[in-house]
């Protein structure tokens, strides 16, 4: 116990010590517009279709603070993925994304097998949480990060560290929550694995593209 709560307050003023640097050498957030749409940068994926965007209501828009979002499935052979992505591009917004350890038992649904894992995308190292999460006769893995610029992190307190980082060396603030989805009703947990490591491995490098385009 000892150990893991002085790791924490190691965090904490790294944490404290960063945000300062940031207060007193840059200047308040400005958002940086996107030349097209998430939803455009994404629409071709290498080896998947794209079955088509699945807007929000607005009031959902509004409750999430989404600068842009992307909400649509995928489809390669008999894969069926499907993806979201909530966007924002200032660090006023960092913490915005609901965690789906919240999200999930809210609505109902039951959470079970989570675990971190690391999926390898070319030269990028996706560091994300594999969950299962069962709804009556419903059930999914969801593989989920929240993504600081250019680095990938499983919870929100790296992901502010990250996205403050970003700022001070590339004046970037982009960051956002990415979440993966597969249905496993008639199939093994590990087959829907391999389904969604498949498809980011195909959908990371247009991902990153975007988030890091001048």
């Amino acid at each position: 116990m000892g150990q893991i709560s002085h790791r924490k307050i190691i965090i904490l003023a790294l944490c404290l010590v960063i945000t300062s640097i940031f207060i007193y050498s840059k200047p308040s957030s400005i958002a940086v517009e996107k030349n097209i749409s998430l939803k455009q940068a994404l629409a071709d994926i290498h080896g998947w279709n794209n079955n088509g965007f699945s807007p929000f209501d607005q009031k959902i828009v509004d409750a999430l603070e989404l600068d842009d979002y992307a909400n649509q499935s995928y489809t390669k052979g008999q894969d069926i993925v499907s993806l979201y992505i909530g966007y924002y591009l200032t660090t006023k917004k960092v913490g915005a994304a609901h965690s789906p350890l919240v999200c999930f038992p809210g609505q109902g649904w039951i959470i079970s097998d989570t675990e971190k894992k690391i999926v390898k995308a070319g030269k990028n190292n996706i560091n994300c949480i594999s969950m299962v999460i069962t709804k009556g006769k419903r059930k999914e893995l969801i593989l989920y990060w929240f993504q600081s610029y250019d680095q990938t992190t499983p919870g929100t307190l790296l992901q502010k560290i990250y996205t403050l980082w970003a700022k001070f060396r590339y004046n970037r603030e982009d960051n956002a929550f990415v979440r993966v989805s597969v249905a496993i009703e008639n199939q093994l947990k590990d087959k829907a694995f391999n389904t969604g490591e498949k498809f980011i491995k195909s959908f990371y490098p247009h991902f990153l593209q975007y988030v890091k385009e001048k």
